[in-house]
């Protein structure tokens, strides 16, 4: 089936967006590849921001069923931990440098605050995890949950600064060397 014009757009500036990041692509350069009009990409999207907010909504929503169904299953923490995590870096592979830099600049406000409020219903949900799994004896009973979310929360927002990015060389290995950090500290992993 054909994609829609909506789609299209949606499908061509994701490409333009993941290449370039989403600073250097243009409105025009979308529509040019997207084979559509100024005017039909306006029908759609009040500027280019509003296009990348719906294109990570799409994207954050699918992630968010994903992420609900390995909590909810009925594998250990451990495993879903594991889950977790792989979910995760699936998900970072899918976006370059050049993207998160653009995601991070301090001109992007709309997509900052896109941001915070996705990041924030994922500490929700990442909070009642561990203290359920806390509640089973799964995680560390000794550890206040408020200060792991807290400590996760200020790790998320160093991660965004363009110092950190500079330290890696794709976002895959970003997200890889934050969450193990987070999840195991100095110690090594246990791998199977």
């Amino acid at each position: 089936m054909k994609p829609t014009k909506k789609q299209q757009i949606e499908l061509k500036a994701q490409e333009l967006f993941w290449k370039h990041g989403f600073k250097k692509v243009t409105i025009d350069e979308i529509c040019k590849k997207a084979n559509v009009s100024r005017k039909t990409f306006y029908t759609f999207y009040e500027n280019k921001s509003a296009l990348v907010i719906y294109i990570l909504q799409q994207m954050t929503d699918e992630m968010m069923i994903a992420y609900k169904e390995i909590i909810e299953s009925n594998s250990s923490f451990s495993l879903k931990m594991e889950k977790l995590l792989l979910l995760k870096y699936e998900s970072s592979r899918q976006f370059t440098m050049e993207f998160v830099s653009d995601f991070f600049h301090p001109d992007a406000d709309d997509l900052l605050n896109f941001y915070t409020k996705i990041v924030q219903d994922s500490l929700t949900m990442t909070k009642t995890f561990f203290a359920d799994a806390q509640k089973k004896g799964e995680m560390n009973p000794d550890l206040d949950i408020d200060f792991v979310m807290l400590m996760m929360q200020k790790m998320l927002e160093v991660s965004s600064s363009q110092d950190v990015i500079s330290f890696f060389p794709d976002t895959e290995t970003m997200s890889k060397q934050i969450s193990e950090f987070i999840i195991f500290g100095i110690m090594p992993p246990k791998r199977k």
